[in-house]
């Protein structure tokens, strides 16, 4: 290390929490000792090493240290290793499950798009807690990790904007579930678009009750389908009081349309992939928010 970089650094002594993948996608917390820290990164002593190359997101809310790091040093102090994390800037994170896939964070967190920092704040100190790997009763470390992620995407403001550019775009493309030929074929097409709506006006009121509805054109968008062959679904929903009419033309589900679609959940067990927030599964080839619910609300005989 240079002379010059030994003085850009400055004693730093805290614990703060790091999550992260293996190279098996394996997700695991630690709680670390932060040693220094500089423009460039900071270096911590943990109690296990970590493979040079991987994404780690470092958390230390008193501090307001929140972000993504690259290790790219990693040596053995005694019974503790010693990591060199750096600093990944805003928008340059290259971590294997956001290339692949992309998670809404404020439908994770159950906020809206328009939540402000003490409100996304508060959320997240709650969710966390409750699945927190140390907590006994509730703990889910895939779960806490993908939590970190997007406190780390939505409390730093550049790097909020950047991934609400990316959300914006995301929710103007059709989601791959619609092209389904069970959303287009026959009868159960037509009761799977019903379900299919209604599921898009549940998720928009819960995790923006603010601003809860869906325009026509916006469903077409996101369906894939014309407004003609969306009309005859509109207007069962809309005869049946599930929906009604919002502000500027759009759409909202009601309490009626809600307890209909939950009365749904028994007979169809994948509709509560696409009703409940997105959240890791191994099982699953895809935890995708959009794509990854291939086989939802697939109406069976």
């Amino acid at each position: 290390m240079s002379d010059k970089r030994r003085k850009q650094r400055q004693l730093f002594d805290c614990a703060l929490e790091i999550a992260w993948h293996d190279t098996r996608q394996t997700s695991h917390t630690l709680t670390v000792r932060a040693i220094d820290l500089s423009n460039s990164g900071i270096r911590v002593e943990s109690s296990e090493p970590i493979e040079l190359g991987t994404q780690v997101y470092v958390r230390a809310e008193r501090y307001g240290l929140t972000g993504s790091t690259s290790v790219r040093h990693c040596g053995r102090r005694g019974v503790k290793c010693v990591l060199g994390l750096e600093f990944i800037p805003d928008g340059k994170a290259t971590d294997t499950d956001e290339t692949q896939t992309f998670v809404d964070y404020y439908e994770l967190l159950q906020i809206s798009p328009n939540a402000d920092p003490d409100t996304i704040h508060r959320v997240f100190r709650i969710m966390a807690a409750r699945y927190h790997p140390d907590n006994k009763e509730t703990g889910n470390n895939d779960r806490f990790l993908l939590l970190t992620k997007a406190y780390a995407a939505l409390s730093d403001p550049a790097k909020r904007a950047f991934y609400d550019e990316r959300h914006r775009d995301r929710r103007a493309q059709p989601l791959p579930v619609f092209g389904l030929k069970e959303f287009v074929e026959g009868l159960d097409g037509e009761v799977n678009r019903r379900l299919g709506i209604l599921s898009l006006l549940y998720n928009r009121r819960r995790a923006n009750p603010e601003v809860p509805g869906i325009s026509v054109l916006e469903l077409e968008t996101v369906m894939s389908f014309p407004r003609e062959h969306l009309e005859f679904a509109l207007w069962f929903l809309r005869e049946k009081l599930y929906i009604r009419p919002g502000d500027h033309s759009d759409y909202v589900i009601s309490a009626m349309g809600v307890e209909y679609l939950e009365s749904e959940l028994p007979s169809h067990g994948n509709l509560s992939k696409l009703l409940h927030a997105p959240q890791p599964d191994k099982s699953e080839p895809n935890t995708d928010s959009d794509s990854g619910h291939a086989l939802a609300l697939v109406r069976t005989r």
